[in-house]
């Protein structure tokens, strides 16, 4: 009797710490009046807009540095549940290093029995291969990540967690990461919709985003910074690979739009036009104002978004200012339907050509 409540007691110490993380929890900060008006978004063609301030959450007493054990790693998950999938630490220490930065996204992945993922096209830093850092050049004509896009959705096992630091960042309100809910984007179509998409499946691409030969994909842009490098050997860029439209959270059991225009090529099994017409709507739906979010940059701030409830794109609307950031990305599971079906081990072909919004 006498073990089982020291073992009671110190389970109780566990969870007070863990709890202690959430200390301070605010919604993200908003500086509507400092962004610049009239951005419009390459694939809409309409004014970038972002209204459901409810998504995400700011957890302003997060050390990243510090220890974090299996309790602590399920307080961070569980809060990115609660908040859409989105998690903003502040007042990070101002000399973070890029190792602390990686140590970090490894113990979050341990606690899920999984690991850091390094990119598949890009060369880390030299002094941390894990990391891709992204820049962004004033007066840039092409920028990385401009698209919507999941990370990582052309792996056989996709990103789960994103972990981005903010390195070089402009003045608030300006160049912000934008979100969508790809759950509230499927929540909000009506049931004949999702019964329409629910067991369509479609093509990733990693070729798509990373091959030459388009001035406007994600390789033109890295071509364009003069720092991105790419790695010696890229076999990711061989194949793509089968996920359903519609992806069931590991963790939640929520459903997702799981598509994107960055690496997207076809829904499998239809003509290319029928494909074409059910993926713009999705993409466009997607976008909409009231699924979406803004998280905007402070110095010594990082955000961690879970790729599995979550579309993302930066958003260049100040192309004066200088950006750099540094992703950690943690590999996930093969994305799975709502009949627990998986494709992307199994179901490959040759890749696509190299594209954008075609």
């Amino acid at each position: 009797m006498r073990v089982r409540g020291i073992a009671s007691a110190l389970a109780r110490v566990s969870q007070n710490c863990s709890s202690r993380l959430l200390e301070g929890r605010a919604p993200l900060i908003q500086p509507h009046s400092q962004r610049p008006a009239g951005v419009i978004d390459e694939l809409t063609g309409k004014v970038v807009r972002a209204t459901n301030d409810t998504l995400g959450a700011e957890l302003p007493n997060v050390d990243l540095r510090q220890d974090f054990n299996f309790e602590d790693c399920e307080t961070l998950k569980q809060a990115c549940d609660d908040a859409g999938g989105i998690l903003v630490f502040t007042n990070q220490a101002p000399d973070l290093t890029v190792q602390e930065h990686v140590e970090f996204a490894k113990i979050m992945a341990a606690s899920d029995d999984t690991c850091v993922e390094p990119h598949a096209v890009s060369a880390g830093l030299p002094d941390a291969p894990e990391i891709l850092e992204i820049v962004r050049e004033a007066n840039a004509g092409v920028v990385f990540g401009e698209n919507w896009h999941s990370d990582n959705s052309f792996h056989e096992r996709t990103g789960s967690y994103s972990i981005l630091r903010g390195a070089e960042v402009p003045r608030l309100g300006v160049n912000d990461t934008l979100f969508s809910s790809t759950e509230d984007a499927y929540d909000g179509l009506s049931q004949t919709m999702q019964n329409l998409i629910l067991d369509l499946n479609a093509y990733h691409s990693a070729n798509r985003a990373y091959g030459g030969g388009h001035s406007g994909n994600s390789r033109a842009a890295m071509e364009a910074t003069g720092t991105m490098r790419f790695r010696d050997h890229m076999p990711i860029l061989e194949t793509d690979v089968l996920q359903p439209v519609v992806s069931v959270h590991p963790r939640t059991g929520r459903r997702s739009i799981y598509v994107s225009p960055t690496f997207t090529t076809h829904i499998d099994g239809m003509q290319k036009e029928e494909s074409n017409s059910i993926l713009k709507f999705l993409y466009h739906h997607v976008a909409r104002p009231e699924f979406c979010t803004r998280v905007s940059w402070v110095p010594n701030q990082v955000v961690m978004w879970d790729n599995r409830s979550l579309s993302h794109k930066g958003i260049a609307d100040e192309v004066h200012e200088r950006r750099v950031v540094q992703r950690v990305s943690i590999r996930g599971t093969s994305p799975m339907n709502h009949k627990g079906i998986q494709y992307s081990l199994t179901h490959k072909v040759v890749a696509a050509q190299a594209g954008l919004f075609d």
